[in-house]
């Protein structure tokens, strides 16, 4: 049987990349050798913009009903204090949505897999385990092991590997990683709280140097705990119950002073090693690495399941338009060059807070300390903190060389959701494709723009955003591109800023940056 798409992997990733390409109609089968989900959470953690690209999906009206936002986090010190409260609230949410939401992984795994089998282009093999892979320029052979153990052969044009951290495609390919050197030991626990008690849903990073923990109710009633190890701790029975309670001990009254230590369900304890790694390419051949089997990172910022969905939304993009005749096979080499500059900064900036709420040593815990209470007056001497960054492509399908600009790379500003245009949010309202946006229409520059021959390539897709549309009731789109002087940008399908011009030859640089753009696609 030959696919056009097969993924490796059904976890959250791999599930997302179904929904993606399944909704592009291409033939896809998805292989994973565990039948049931894993009724465990692991991942708990959104940002904006993985939420926006739910809602490209279609899929935001049902994602929000299992969310809960995080409104801030509070900073202690060993003695129960307050260093800092990072309040969530004072940040604009440049991506519309919460920046920081929680969720259960089985409801939404569950959820992802309900939409899946609803498309009749994708083969579900669960049970079915990938032995072996021969990935050619042109095709890839893969032997898989099915339930019955008796094997089954399947070609495909491209191999998508979403299995993981210890992924199989990975080591068949001989990838390596660059390793960041970061590791740090931590016993990850997961409480389910009686129901009888209403838990305080405040979140605390307690920088105690002598057992830093972090403290996170996540959705109902459960909440997510992580305990630094310590060089003593007796490593055999660090995971048993009695020990995970006794380290919850001195901090469970701030879920309610009322529940009893013994009270509640521990769903999980595990110690692990939080490290950071990074395949040095995400591509071979046509095979391709998603997720954990292409990058791994410290959970301090919740990144690691949303780099995974934007990975799947980077790629779904660019091979669509291969598979379907549109752009050039050369723009899949950004793949790799895109999503690794980016997890490349995300691993930094994890292991950055990392080290903030997880030194061990007295000295350095006191200077931290001074220096988060003199920031709690300062507040851009939190950025490292901060959870909302701008998550910019540095190279890759971007002008770096015509006009440069600050924001070219950046993912354009959502406006506020209570704004809809023809019953639309603003990135279903621009559509997954590249387009103009327009700001400036000083003597008719939008007119003149639909009027060139190039502009032709973005079809329908050339929009007028000045400051009486309504997608500018909020201001956010004027104030964006009135403070980096930006008459007119092109946008990219994934709504990151390809290149923009200033207000001077508006369409004639416009004309120039198209052509440069339609050079690197076609």
């Amino acid at each position: 049987m030959h696919y056009d798409i097969a993924i490796i992997g059904y976890g959250p990733v791999g599930a997302v990349t179904a929904n993606l390409f399944g909704q592009k109609g291409f033939s896809t089968i998805v292989i994973e050798p565990k039948e049931e989900i894993w009724d465990i959470p692991r991942a708990v953690h959104f940002d904006g913009q993985t939420q926006r690209i739910f809602q490209s999906m279609g899929f935001m009206d049902e994602i929000s009903k299992i969310i809960h936002p995080m409104e801030g986090i509070n900073f202690l010190n060993n003695k129960g204090k307050s260093i800092v409260n990072i309040n969530l609230k004072l940040d604009e949410p440049i991506n519309g949505y919460d920046e920081s939401v929680f969720f259960n992984q089985p409801i939404f795994e569950r959820f992802l897999r309900s939409e899946a089998i609803k498309h009749k282009n994708i083969d579900i093999k669960l049970g079915y385990k990938l032995t072996d892979i021969e990935a050619r320029q042109s095709i890839n052979n893969l032997i898989l092991l099915n339930t019955n153990n008796e094997e089954e052969y399947v070609t495909c044009d491209y191999v998508l590997a979403c299995d993981g951290a210890n992924s199989f495609v990975r080591k068949a390919l001989n990838i390596e990683s660059f390793d960041y050197k970061c590791d740090q030991d931590w016993v990850v626990v997961d409480y389910q709280v009686d129901d009888k008690y209403k838990i305080n849903t405040d979140r605390y990073q307690i920088c105690d140097y002598k057992r830093p923990t972090t403290i996170v109710p996540i959705t109902g009633q459960h909440v997510r705990w992580e305990f630094k190890v310590n060089s003593d701790d007796n490593l055999e029975t660090l995971e048993d119950e009695k020990n995970i309670r006794k380290m919850m001990q001195p901090h469970l009254w701030r879920l309610n002073p009322e529940i009893p230590l013994h009270s509640g369900k521990l769903l999980r304890s595990s110690a692990y090693t939080f490290h950071g790694l990074l395949a040095n390419n995400f591509r071979f051949n046509n095979c391709y690495l998603l997720g954990d089997a292409a990058h791994q990172m410290p959970p301090f910022l919740g990144q690691g399941l949303c780099q995974g969905i934007k990975d799947s939304y980077n790629l779904c993009w660019k091979l669509s338009g291969v598979i379907n005749n549109t752009f050039n096979k050369k723009i899949l080499d950004t793949y790799t060059v895109e999503r690794k500059g980016i997890v490349d900064f995300v691993i930094k900036g994890a292991m950055k807070q990392g080290d903030i709420i997880g030194s061990q040593d007295w000295f350095t815990a006191t200077l931290r300390d001074i220096y988060l209470n003199i920031a709690s007056y300062i507040p851009r001497l939190l950025r490292p903190l901060k959870f909302q960054k701008p998550w910019k492509i540095k190279n890759g399908i971007i002008d770096k060389e015509l006009f440069p600009n600050d924001v070219n790379g950046v993912i354009i500003p959502h406006p506020s959701l209570n704004i809809k245009v023809e019953n639309k949010l603003f990135d279903q309202f621009l559509g997954n494709n590249f387009g103009i946006l327009v700001f400036d229409n000083t003597n008719n520059i939008y007119d003149e723009i639909k009027k060139l021959d190039s502009s032709k390539i973005f079809k329908d897709h050339i929009y007028l955003i000045d400051e009486d549309h309504e997608f500018n009731k909020d201001k956010k789109i004027s104030r964006w591109s009135t403070e980096n002087n930006i008459a007119a940008t092109i946008y990219r399908p994934d709504q990151h800023i390809y290149g923009c011009v200033g207000h001077e030859n508006v369409v004639n640089d416009i004309d120039k940056l198209t052509h440069k753009l339609i050079d690197e696609l076609i």
